[in-house]
């Protein structure tokens, strides 16, 4: 094996090792990249723990303490589910604050990776083409699918794969068939991912656990997934449990709408929305006299656009063509929406 990978910033290259640090700081000339070099040197140090920090996409952003042995577990898990050996290379482009984006560079120093360094911004720009594995989230890559040449350059990549929000899948046509794109499921508790599906070019619709992990469900549907250390994980995840190992996600417990009596999961809605609605948008339950709550479809604007009504009147046939009885949105809006610190969008509360 080779004795260290390597840290490439915009302004240079160090070995990824302790003694390395140092160097690296002074290379390091925007925030992103100073946090990739604390979250190394937090790595290296004698510290038997991490502290990784919640998105906040379900309550205030909290810390939590894992030990170094949970995570260098989780990262072999993912280096070995997608083959990455050492010197391949790998590129981040997420902010190293949150798990999504500590996991690559920990990833990186344990595989012996190189490891690209970009601004976590909607396009990112990297100075390479071809990459071995690369980790965005569902806004970024979607931006990238839309730009000729940023496109061009996904289609260089072998492995895509997307954290942070659920997929939707209009936009996956437009990606290379070589590419192989993955959607994730992890949280902060569970060090990040611990399953995958695959989105592109094969479209899989149930989650698979990787090697170590298994899932049940609680009375109320809630996903518990047990970690290879025994330990378990209760989330509030509504899930369809297929097997031990594998399940299908249907939205979050406390996003599900009683509406009339019948039980609507928004991001089950919003996914078969998806192809007709090219802005961000969310799928929400406003108190209602007569259902409780009413589904409500927001659409990410600063006002309502001029052609509102014929909108609405397409959008209404989407909704008598493609969803259940009962699940179609009584209202659409078009306001301001907000975003978590990690780039989430917040559904109205």
């Amino acid at each position: 094996m080779m004795d260290s990978g390597m840290l490439h910033f915009a302004n240079g290259s160090v070995p990824l090792k302790p003694d390395s640090m140092s160097r690296a700081l002074e290379l390091a000339s925007d925030p992103w990249e100073v946090k990739v070099v604390q979250v190394l040197s937090s790595w290296w140090s004698s510290s038997d723990t991490m502290e990784m920090k919640t998105s906040g996409s379900t309550g205030s952003p909290r810390l939590i303490q894992h030990s170094k042995s949970a995570i260098e577990a989780s990262a072999l898990r993912t280096l070995q589910h997608f083959q990455l050996s050492p010197g391949a290379r790998i590129a981040l482009a997420m902010p190293a604050e949150f798990v999504g984006g500590m996991m690559m560079v920990i990833r990186a120093a344990v595989g012996s990776l190189e490891l690209e360094v970009v601004e976590p911004k909607l396009m990112p720009s990297f100075s390479k083409n071809t990459m071995d594995f690369v980790a965005l989230t569902p806004a970024q890559a979607r931006a990238m699918c839309a730009s000729k040449k940023h496109g061009q350059q996904m289609g260089q990549w072998k492995t895509l794969l997307l954290g942070g929000a659920p997929v939707q899948s209009d936009w996956l046509g437009g990606l290379s068939k070589e590419l192989k794109v993955y959607e994730s499921f992890g949280m902060t508790e569970t060090i990040s991912h611990f399953a995958v599906r695959q989105v592109a070019p094969i479209l899989e619709d149930a989650f698979q656990c990787l090697p170590g992990i298994e899932v049940s469900s609680e009375s109320n549907g809630a996903l518990s997934v047990q970690l290879p250390n025994q330990s378990m994980v209760q989330t509030n995840d509504a899930v369809e449990i297929v097997n031990s190992r594998t399940f299908r996600w249907l939205g979050r417990l406390d996003d599900v709408i009683n509406s009339g009596g019948v039980k609507v999961h928004p991001s089950a809605i919003a996914a078969l929305l998806s192809p007709n609605i090219a802005e961000p948008f969310v799928v929400y339950g406003r108190p209602h006299e007569g259902l409780g709550e009413e589904v409500v479809l927001r659409i990410h604007a600063q006002e309502e656009p001029q052609d509102a009504d014929q909108r609405r009147v397409e959008l209404n046939h989407v909704f008598s063509t493609s969803l259940p009885r009962n699940h179609a949105p009584r209202s659409i809006e078009w306001k301001p929406m907000e975003k978590t610190r990690s780039g989430k969008w917040k559904s109205p509360r």
